[in-house]
């Protein structure tokens, strides 16, 4: 039997809407989700400097799960390990050009190529504060010159110099070789100590014979366990700067991830350093009973000669700045500093 045209006409109008709806529902659900689908799924690798099992990486098993959670589980982690996987000296060139996704790293790792990141350890705020006072924004737009996406912090705590004996004035550290890492030769420099870079399974025996009359260590958590306080009795309880871990991606790889997931994620990774230094510090209280039973004494110097070698920390490592980014430093101080 024919079918009559208007029968026909109807069938096609009704066609033609039920097209153009689908369609409109399909750019909906993709502006939703931004770059991709709010329903995909990825999985990203991720290289620590420090492995998985350390106690100062405990937190970062944390960031991963909230990640997850926080997409609804359309972003996936896989660590994969820390210096077993990549060498802790090739991590930042790998995620930079894509063979690894995420590095758990610290400034060390890329300075050179991001002076303006020396910042990091020299601010005074909270990782939160840095969040509100622009800081953290501003990170952001620097490491993206180079391909990388800043994400957050994942440690917390200060330097503190560990020594052999007691002193009573910084004048006192003139001549004594400490086992130090790169970043804290210039002040160190400074206050005449003789930086030694000594392998950490070498610095037992260093401070057992006199190569080293002491260490420098960020936090408490760990030379006890290694036994350096056998002979490391005193911590000069004066610390500076704070720590300069960092959670970089490869630029490319966040960009495949959906505008809403990806604001998931800074939000979550906001949240997680707020759980992050409320950890640490806890545990710097638990390891400071520790160390007191253990005869570790916490000493300090007199007011006026802390103040001169706090101020020598800070000052030396910000002249640095100044000549390496001269254009930023009164910016990065600014964003920095907390207000009176």
């Amino acid at each position: 039997m024919r079918i009559s045209h208007t029968f026909q006409l109807l069938f096609l109008i009704g066609s033609i809407l039920f097209f153009l709806s689908a369609c409109s529902e399909s750019e909906e659900a993709s502006s939703e989700g931004g770059k991709g689908s709010s329903t995909e799924s990825v999985t990203f690798n991720a290289v620590s400097f420090l492995a998985k099992d350390h106690p100062l990486t405990e937190t970062l098993h944390d960031w991963v799960e909230t990640v997850e959670e926080a997409t609804d589980g359309r972003v996936q982690i896989n660590w994969r390990g820390g210096a077993d996987v990549i060498p802790i000296g090739e991590q930042f060139e790998a995620m930079q050009s894509g063979a690894i996704d995420i590095n758990f790293t610290y400034i060390g790792q890329y300075q050179s190529l991001a002076p303006e990141s020396l910042s990091i350890p020299l601010s005074q705020l909270e990782p939160w504060e840095e969040r509100e006072s622009g800081f953290y924004d501003f990170m952001v737009e620097r490491h993206q010159e180079l391909g990388v996406m800043y994400l957050g912090r994942w440690l917390t705590g200060s330097p503190r110099l560990w020594l052999n004996e007691p002193i009573d004035q910084v004048s006192d550290l003139e001549g004594m070789s400490v086992r130090s890492a790169p970043n804290y030769n210039r002040f160190f420099e400074e206050l005449g100590i003789n930086s030694k870079l000594i392998d950490p399974s070498e610095v037992y025996t260093s401070l057992q014979t006199g190569v080293v009359e002491g260490f420098v260590y960020g936090g408490f958590s760990g030379p006890r366990k290694d036994g350096w306080t056998d002979s490391t009795k005193y911590v000069l309880d004066h610390p500076f700067w704070t720590q300069n871990c960092v959670i970089l991606m490869n630029d490319d790889k966040w960009s495949e991830i959906s505008e809403k997931d990806q604001e998931a994620i800074i939000n979550a990774t906001g949240e997680y350093e707020r759980h992050m230094v409320d950890y640490y510090e806890k545990m710097d209280q638990e390891e400071i009973e520790e160390l007191k039973a253990i005869g570790v004494e916490l000493i300090e110097l007199p007011k006026e000669e802390a103040e001169k070698f706090l101020q020598t920390a800070y000052d030396t490592e910000w002249n640095y700045v100044e000549e390496q980014v001269p254009e930023l430093a009164e910016k990065l101080r600014e964003l920095t500093t907390k207000s009176e």
